[in-house]
Parts: C-alpha cells; sequence; structure tokens
C-alpha cells in the first residue's frame, strides 16, 4: 500500500518535469541558436579555384565546331576537392588574334551544377567553342581566366594556359 503513494508521487515529478516553461514552443535557447549556420559554418566551402591542367582541345568530329573542354577545380580550406554553389564565369582569349569567348552559369541552380560536374575528375567541366579565328597550330595557345561569385562579398578568381596538343615545350 505504501508503494502506490511513491509511484504516484514519482509520475506526478515525471510529468512536471517534462512541461515547458517558455509560453513559446518554437522559441530557442541559447546553446541552440548558437548550433545555427552561419556565413562561415560551411567548413568546406571554396577557398580558391583553378583551371585543372586537364583542360584540353578535345578532337571532334567534321561537322562540328571546335571547342575547348576547361576544367575547374574547387578547393576548401585543405586544399582538397569540392562542388560549390555561385555564379561561375570563363573567359577564353587567344592572345594571338585578340578575341575571346566567355561562358556563364549557375552552379547554384542544381540541375546546372549536377550536369556540369564530372564525378571522375571531380571538377566543374564546360566545353566552349573557340575564339574567333584561333588554329591550333604548333605553339598556339589559349589564356584563360574564371571567375567565382559565392556571394556579393567572396570572389575567387584563377587564370591559366591551354596549349594546343602539339605544343612543343
Amino acid at each position: 500500500m505504501r508503494v502506490l503513494p511513491v509511484i504516484a508521487l514519482f509520475f506526478c515529478c515525471v510529468i512536471v518535469g517534462c512541461q515547458t516553461t517558455s509560453s513559446d514552443s518554437t522559441a530557442l535557447t541559447a546553446s541552440e541558436n548558437a548550433a545555427l549556420p552561419t556565413e562561415d559554418c560551411w567548413p568546406f566551402r571554396p577557398k580558391k579555384i583553378i583551371v585543372h591542367p586537364m583542360s584540353y582541345f578535345p578532337l571532334h568530329a567534321q561537322n562540328k565546331a571546335p571547342m575547348v573542354d576547361i576544367y575547374i577545380e574547387c578547393l576548401d580550406l585543405d586544399d582538397q576537392t569540392t562542388r560549390s554553389v555561385g555564379v561561375l564565369r570563363l573567359n577564353v582569349e587567344d592572345p594571338k588574334s585578340n578575341t575571346s569567348t566567355s561562358f556563364k552559369c549557375d552552379l547554384g541552380d542544381k540541375s546546372v551544377n549536377i550536369h556540369r560536374w564530372d564525378s571522375v575528375s571531380r571538377c566543374y567541366l564546360l566545353e566552349l567553342p573557340l575564339p574567333a579565328g584561333f588554329s591550333c597550330e604548333t605553339n598556339a595557345f589559349l589564356k584563360v581566366s574564371a571567375t567565382l561569385n559565392l556571394d556579393p562579398d567572396e570572389l575567387l578568381t584563377a587564370q591559366s594556359t591551354v596549349y594546343c596538343p602539339n605544343h612543343k615545350p
């Protein structure tokens, strides 16, 4: 008989202990608030980009326009390859003819990001038409400039040269 009042008292304490003291059940505690994402919370956020040395001039059928394949690699704080969001802009310039080709893609668009991501190289692959007047001859090359806008305050840039396959160093 004495056990029954003890059990009843225990259940009353449990019920009272589980009730919220705040009238707003959606309010966050200070520790929950501190755990919310901040601007720097993405540890794998790109800190630099490079025009990857795999960039090349692919062989195409005669009825297709000549292209250049540009690989853009995003690297995090530990220099590990990572994916990104943001607006990626490329400019491919032929210094000999002083002509260029530009390209822009929104990596914030999930379908564009998936389409441009090459899972084997772990880079973004962008195929661009060659600048007008460019001819892939011995010692010919293109200058590539890449810009990735992560947000209005953060801009990553890279520059490199892509040589024709018959380049002789």
